[in-house]
């Protein structure tokens, strides 16, 4: 069977992307809690406790090694980590900005992998380990909604709430067209929402199961929980790779200004002081290179 994990990064900050990763595994019978002892063991779960800021080595080690699998090759650089992982694709990311000076604040600094401190060679030894006989790693896809996007999608009528669960679906059906038959999907739970099918975008038809849960027609079933990251391997994995994919993100940002005033700080993107500095300090600069402020900053 074919079961999913989908968790979002970025739902608060002030500033960079708001991703959702799913991490798809062939499992011959999904056993959460023997699962979940094994994802522990190797350091796999809620990215919050596994791949804080400044500590991502041992997230990039594994998102390495996955990345390697689905390209061919191994990543050097971050365009092919996004290659690897993007549901989207690049051109189409990059399609999303208004013009050049806009594209070139989120995509033109070159960022050598690993970034973080991370390792292939530990990354292979631990999917090796992860993995075996009864489970198999699948599919990694992330779905990328920068600031831009988000602000247009609000400005729109949506919700960043409404966006978030319409990236979770996307990746659930891009999941499904890869499986050979109905899936299992686990999500992490959104902004404390208790009943989902009034914020669907593309699960049309739905039954309410119990727990949480909702038969989806042509999809299979889809529930959401608490703590799932932190429960379910495949959405701790997802949790971790999704971490990495918008920590590099905010790492490209923070570079591109630093190439232009090295005395701007390195920013997480969060609402904590120094992120508030940067913005602040960044202000001038931003006009100077006429880059778009929807592009830069969320306004919900």
């Amino acid at each position: 069977m074919w079961v999913t994990g989908v968790d979002e990064n970025g739902m608060g900050p002030m500033l960079g992307p708001l991703v959702a990763t799913a991490v798809t595994l062939d499992v011959k019978r999904y056993d959460r809690a023997r699962l979940r002892r094994r994802g522990l063991d190797l350091g796999v779960g809620d990215s919050k406790q596994t791949s804080a800021f400044g500590k991502m080595a041992h997230a990039e080690s594994l998102a390495l090694a996955l990345a390697e699998r689905f390209l061919g090759r191994a990543p050097t650089e971050a365009d092919a980590l996004l290659e690897a992982f993007s549901l989207e694709g690049l051109l189409a990311l990059r399609g999303r900005c208004p013009d050049d000076s806009s594209r070139a604040q989120c995509w033109s600094e070159p960022i050598p992998l690993p970034a973080f401190g991370g390792d292939l060679l530990e990354g292979r030894a631990l999917l090796k380990r992860l993995e075996g006989r009864a489970l198999k790693i699948r599919r990694v896809r992330s779905a990328v909604l920068c600031a831009g996007a988000l602000n247009e999608a609000v400005d729109g009528g949506s919700t960043k709430v409404r966006e978030d669960l319409r990236l979770f679906e996307q990746l659930i059906l891009d999941a499904r067209a890869a499986a050979p038959a109905d899936l299992e999907a686990i999500c992490g739970q959104v902004s404390g929402i208790r009943r989902y099918p009034e914020y669907f975008t593309h699960f049309q038809s739905t039954e309410e199961l119990e727990g949480g849960a909702y038969a989806i027609p042509g999809v299979g079933e889809v529930r959401f929980e608490v703590k799932a990251d932190d429960r379910h391997l495949p959405v701790g994995l997802a949790s971790m790779v999704g971490k990495l994919v918008r920590e590099l993100a905010m790492h490209r940002l923070s570079a591109f200004y630093q190439r232009h005033d090295p005395a701007l700080e390195k920013v997480s993107g969060y609402h904590d002081p120094r992120t508030r500095r940067f913005a602040d300090q960044s202000d001038a600069l931003r006009r100077r290179l006429a880059v778009a402020p929807d592009c830069f900053q969320r306004r919900c």
